[in-house]
């Protein structure tokens, strides 16, 4: 039976170094989800990023999948990507790149973060860090001198999209703020600061709010551009500015207020709050832009990528993770031990404890799974702290992500922040669809549906982002828990 078409109303999207992932809404709610591997990877002066002319068509691909199920694009709705954080585009004239995009993969420019703070500049655009877009962009100057003379914009992937569909350039807050490109203070362009470096205030576009309106996409031209036939199916279509891909995962696991803490167990783990633009920080916490508030966040560098380098060291272990995690509940609690990393030359590696090898495999996975929450739990204990003129009203922590879909995680990570703050409430998403663990996907698709309409920020989340607490383990195994993480938590509870 042919399935009744369904016309969408918005449409979300999130560009990772793996995926284009896309979420679609009708007007009556019903939701739908496509994903596309990420085509275009290589390098540039041997460091990574993405060439942007697949870019259009990963995207007409998710849309020709949604055809397939039988939605519709004609009448025009709203659109919102995310894309993946410090995305570095620079384009000529014409607006076509004159490299590849240069991603938060590229550690290199190390010395310029060093020449920015002795400027000064830190002070103005708060923390810099050698993968943000101003230092990159003076990193790439150097590498080939020749790129100045043909250099017409700087801008974010996310704003390059906006600008291939709408023909509008403009340099979206959510990105910018944490790429040392706007003064923390006022969300404006740091021009005097930008201009006091090698690099020219003038290459960048235009500010515009976070999920504010780019413009409607242009009816198809030229039909050799790559971008015609997307452009034909959304003609008409408006799009809402771009978002980080930090604050779009905020977004759409249901941050709303200052009272709830997000984490996030992805490739990198992620630890994320939200505080007025006044307030006094530790300056320990990246800071991002959350509309109209600050979005700030600590990182594991390998959350979920430390997770996948144990299980390629142990060859003989099941793939299934559902196997892999009943394993863990299964387990001697007693035999857990403690996994630590070290970094070196930006690359991190597992220290395992003597024995390590020798364990059951169900407790060599316990141990890991264990070792990477316990560092999520030492996070959010430093987060606590980074907000120093407000005591943490929190109620609630949300956990997302791939890895805290492991019973045995959420029950590390609960008993932990018990331990930190007995009166939180630890929940996870209550959606069972597809969006349920694409945060950062659902966070754009909320975004489209908001278009800068930030006071209905937290009424849209209590409908669109449900959650329910997290189970617990059975008394036994909790008490070990209870033991083991208190053995590595330094300090007392912030309540």
């Amino acid at each position: 039976m042919a399935m009744a078409v369904r016309d969408a109303r918005f449409l979300g999207a999130d560009l990772s170094t793996t995926a284009l992932s896309v979420g679609v809404r009708s007007e009556a709610g019903e939701e739908d989800f496509v994903s596309v591997p990420v085509a275009g990877q290589t390098t540039w002066q041997q460091q990574p990023g993405f060439d942007l002319e697949y870019l259009p068509q990963m995207i007409l691909s998710a849309l020709e999948k949604f055809a397939f199920r039988d939605w519709k694009f004609g009448i025009p709705g709203s659109l919102s990507f995310s894309v993946r954080q410090h995305d570095m585009v620079l384009m000529d004239a014409d607006r076509m790149p004159l490299i590849p995009a240069i991603s938060w993969e590229c550690h290199v420019a190390e010395a310029e973060v060093l020449e920015l703070e002795e400027l000064g500049v830190d002070r103005i655009v708060g923390p810099i860090a050698p993968r943000f877009i101003l230092p990159k962009l003076i990193w790439a100057l150097r590498q080939d001198p020749g790129l100045v003379t043909r250099l017409a914009a700087v801008a974010a992937t996310g704003d390059y999209v906006g600008a291939m569909l709408t023909g509008n350039l403009r340099l979206s807050a959510s990105d910018a703020l944490s790429n040392a490109l706007l003064v923390q203070s006022t969300k404006q362009l740091a021009r005097e600061a930008i201009d006091n470096t090698f690099a020219s205030a003038n290459w960048f576009p235009e500010v515009i709010p976070s999920g504010a309106v780019v413009g409607q996409v242009l009816p198809p031209g030229d039909r050799a551009s790559s971008w015609h036939q997307v452009c034909k199916l959304l003609q008409g279509w408006t799009v809402g500015s771009s978002l980080g891909d930090n604050h779009a995962s905020a977004v759409g696991c249901g941050l709303a207020d200052e009272q709830t803490i997000v984490i996030s167990g992805g490739s990198s783990g992620t630890v994320v709050r939200v505080c007025q633009p006044a307030s006094k920080l530790a300056g320990k916490a990246n800071c991002f832009e959350f509309y109209d508030d600050r979005l700030l966040l600590m990182m594991l560098p390998d959350c979920a990528i430390w997770y996948a380098r144990f299980l390629q060291r142990n060859e003989q272990l099941p793939t299934e993770h559902d196997i892999l995690n009943q394993s863990v509940l299964d387990s001697d609690f007693s035999q857990i031990c403690r996994v630590r990393q070290e970094a070196s030359q930006g690359n991190w590696t597992e220290i395992y404890p003597p024995g390590f090898d020798d364990l059951p495999w169900p407790s060599q996975v316990a141990s890991t799974q264990f070792s990477i929450a316990l560092e999520l739990v030492k996070l959010v204990q430093e987060m606590l702290m980074e907000v120093q003129d407000v005591e943490w009203g929190s109620t609630r922590v949300v956990l997302t992500g791939g890895l805290c879909q492991s019973p045995f995680i959420r029950a590390v990570l609960q008993s932990g922040l018990k331990q930190l703050a007995p009166s939180v409430s630890v929940c996870v998403s209550a959606r069972s669809d597809r969006l349920a663990f694409q945060s950062a996907t659902y966070g754009a698709l909320i975004n489209s549906m908001l278009l800068g309409d930030y006071a209905h920020l937290r009424e849209t989340s209590e409908r669109l982002c449900p959650q329910r607490d997290c189970e617990t383990l059975p008394a036994d195994q909790a008490a070990i828990l209870q033991v083991l993480i208190g053995q590595h938590l330094s300090g007392s509870t912030v309540e």
